[in-house]
Formats: structure tokens, C-alpha cells, sequence
């Protein structure tokens, strides 16, 4: 099958920080943040949970862990949580492998609820995308535990995710994972969207975005309703990046699966820079609350 997976979505925009202290720019600088820290970040967090933050960073991780997401169920407010929920994986697997599928088929037919867009491939291709990430966070994270201090100014400036450009990139992914498509300029899209929710299958190619929209982005207000901010995301955000919808031709998919697999595996280990790796490390130790 012809795989397009969510990451591509997520890793949108030629980015660049805007934080309006000029302070910060030094210190993150200095203390190893890359440039496209808010774009980075916003791709690794957006779907963690309790339980992934217990696998993957620290087991004292619990309900009020500080590290902010994209709202699983897609039809409700606010598109973005303050904390990272729990899953209910079904601890009775032994593997992470088995708790990611049966939490993914347990949802394949629940409306609103992740990923509503994409086929169950699609879903499994990407948790198992971002567990690879999380693997290779936590382990970097284990070592930034021991030599950064939580209590310094660099955790204070990744702490500021309204300067730094976080929360704006959590916004946006919310938006195009809840309407995807709303960014691609095409109106035979947008303009369905114009009317609300809709459970459309639109899946996106892994490249960049052609479109630098860092200061339009940057300058977007999100505080609204879903209702409220569609044109705007609509009119003031597009990417002009490609998609593509359904129907799907399973023959030819079928026929050409293990060319396009191969040239998927090539761009994903593209976005597993050591520099995302590195942002997220430092983020989730500098943000993420421990229980006692």
C-alpha cells in the first residue's frame, strides 16, 4: 500500500525562532538549539502520552506532567493540552510494539479520535515513526538530565514556548491534523472546510513545504473556535504543499509498494536529525513536572 504518513504534515515550514528576546536567541544558541527548535519539538510531542513519557523519559512522569500536545479527540476544545493524557495502553502486552497497535485498532472506528483522516496502515506507520523518535530522545534526554540544570536560563527560554514559537507550531499541527488539507490551497478542500469537520482522507507527501509561512505563522492569533479561525488558517496559512486523495488505486499501489516504502524509510531517517533529537531532550527535561 502506498504509504503518506503524518510526519510529512508535521515537519511543515522552513523554520526558523522568532522569540522576541534577543536574550534567548544567545542563550539558546549557546546552550546547542538548533534554529528550527519550535518546528522540531512541535513534530515530537504532539501525540505523546503518559504512558509514552513513563516508557521513554522518566517513569515519575504522571498526569500533570507539563508537556503540552495536540488534543487527541478532534472535535473537542482545546485543540491544544496542557498536558499529555494517558492512552490506556493495555499494560498486559509486554512490548511497546503491541500496545501501540491495540490502542491504534481499538480507535480504527471511533469518530474524531486521532489520526480520522488516515487508513489503519497509515496510523500504525506513524506511531511506530514517532516511537523511533522518542527512543532516541529519551535516550539523549537521560544524558542532558545529568549535566543541565532545570534552574537555568536555558530551560528558562525553552520553557517560553509563546516566544520561542511552540505553541504557535502545536496550534497549526492541531489544524492540520483536525483539517487536512486546510493549508494546501486547494479550494476544492478548504472550501468543504469553510463548513466545518470533516472526516476527509488527504494525506501528504514527506518533503518540506515549499512555502516559508514563519511570520505569518508566528503573527497568527489562535485564541477562537475551530469555527472562528478556519478562514483565517485558510486565507493567511497555505503552504501550497502537494496531497493526495482518495480513491486510491490498490493495484498499482499494491504493484509499486516496496519501491515507495523504500523511498519512504529514505525520508524519515532524514527527519531523525541529531538536531530534533537534541531539541526534544532538552525540552522535555527542562518542561516535564515528576511526581514525587
Amino acid at each position: 500500500m502506498k504509504l503518506f504518513l503524518l510526519v510529512c504534515l508535521l515537519g511543515t515550514l522552513a523554520a526558523r525562532k522568532r522569540n522576541d528576546e534577543p536574550k534567548c536567541d544567545k542563550i539558546l544558541e549557546k546552550g546547542g538549539i538548533s534554529p528550527e527548535f519550535a518546528k522540531h519539538v512541535s513534530h515530537a510531542i504532539h501525540s505523546l502520552t503518559v504512558e509514552d513519557l513513563k516508557m521513554y523519559f522518566n517513569k515519575r512522569a504522571g498526569a500533570n506532567n507539563n508537556i503540552p500536545v495536540v488534543n487527541p479527540m478532534l472535535r473537542d476544545q482545546p485543540r491544544v493540552l496542557d498536558n499529555a493524557p494517558s492512552s490506556g495502553y493495555d499494560e498486559e502486552f509486554k512490548t511497546d510494539g503491541m500496545k501501540h497497535f491495540d490502542l491504534i485498532m481499538k480507535g480504527v472506528n471511533m469518530e474524531g479520535w486521532r489520526l480520522t483522516a488516515f487508513e489503519v496502515l497509515e496510523r500504525l506507520s506513524h506511531v511506530y515513526h514517532m516511537s523511533e523518535i522518542w527512543v532516541a530522545a529519551g535516550q539523549k534526554y537521560k544524558k542532558v538530565a545529568k549535566r543541565l540544570n532545570k534552574v537555568s536560563e536555558l530551560c528558562d527560554c525553552v520553557r517560553d514556548i509563546d516566544s520561542n514559537g511552540l505553541a504557535k507550531y502545536l496550534q497549526l499541527t492541531a489544524f492540520q491534523i483536525r483539517y487536512p488539507g486546510i493549508t494546501s490551497g486547494n479550494k476544492n478542500i478548504t472550501d468543504a472546510y469553510l463548513g466545518g469537520f470533516l472526516d476527509y482522507h488527504i494525506s501528504y507527501g514527506l518533503q518540506e513545504r515549499p512555502k516559508n509561512l514563519v511570520d505569518e505563522l508566528m503573527n497568527f492569533d489562535f485564541s477562537g473556535t475551530d469555527e472562528e479561525l478556519i478562514r483565517g488558517v485558510v486565507e493567511n496559512l497555505m503552504d501550497e504543499a502537494g496531497f493526495d486523495e482518495e480513491p486510491h488505486d490498490p493495484w498499482e499501489e499494491a504493484a509499486h509498494s516496496r519501491e515507495h516504502w523504500e523511498w519512504c524509510v529514505g525520508e524519515l531517517k532524514k527527519l531523525l536529525t541529531p538536531e530534533l533529537i537534541y531539541d526534544t531532550a532538552v525540552f522535555i527535561h527542562c518542561q516535564l513536572d515528576l511526581e514525587d
